[in-house]
């Protein structure tokens, strides 16, 4: 595998756009048994603009300043709830990664998904549990953090997290929500996946696909 630097993190990044488009309407109709009915499409926005910035950039750039403009792109483009909480996450990210030439550590890996998580979890003010997107993301830090502790390779690690997030997203179905406007729903909204789970779930697969093709 070669060195996740800057423009291999860009185009792990554009990789991940592409699986968020895939999958568009699947999370449109998730999100509509429950409510608007619109994260597909939000998400798809965001991610394009996503695209866009990180084709502006060259093969100097840092993984740091590959996720502020990840950030950047979403505050530019996308007024939705999510929109916010993806730019806070890639400030988080980029923040993380500091001054580091290359993401190649599953620790960095580790310390970034925490990071966006936590990040998420102090602007949405939403706690595990509550029926969001940190029930898959904080199974998928809990993973990645102990693989960190074990080492071993870097894809297979980002991988297995990916499927953590997923498999976590999917057990939202069992939970009752206490944000967004599924909590309106109260105990009718159990047996229904959570679609910013799902996303977050599909933003991970990205990363790990993404960053083994690299």
């Amino acid at each position: 595998m070669a060195n996740v630097n800057g423009a291999v993190v860009a185009k792990a990044l554009v990789h991940v756009a592409k699986k968020v488009e895939e999958n568009k309407d699947y999370l449109c109709e998730l999100d509509g048994e429950v409510g608007d009915g619109d994260h597909g499409v939000s998400m798809t926005i965001g991610m394009r603009a996503v695209t866009r910035a990180m084709k502006s950039l060259d093969d100097s750039v840092t993984p740091a300043e590959v996720f502020q403009a990840a950030a950047d792109a979403y505050a530019d483009e996308v007024g939705a709830t999510i929109g916010p909480l993806y730019e806070a996450a890639f400030a988080a990210a980029a923040a993380s990664a500091g001054d580091k030439g290359q993401l190649n550590e599953i620790a960095d890996w580790a310390d970034i998904y925490d990071a966006m998580a936590k990040s998420i979890q102090v602007l949405g003010k939403a706690e595990r549990g509550d029926k969001t997107m940190l029930d898959s993301f904080f199974p998928a830090v809990d993973h990645i953090q102990a693989l960190a502790d074990k080492g071993g390779p870097l894809v297979d690690a980002l991988s297995s997290t990916a499927k953590a997030a997923l498999d976590a997203a999917i057990a939202t179905r069992d939970l009752v929500a206490k944000k967004g406007r599924a909590s309106r729903l109260g105990d009718r909204a159990i047996g229904y996946q959570d679609a910013g789970a799902t996303s977050l779930a599909i933003v991970l697969q990205g990363f790990a696909d993404g960053i083994a093709g690299a």
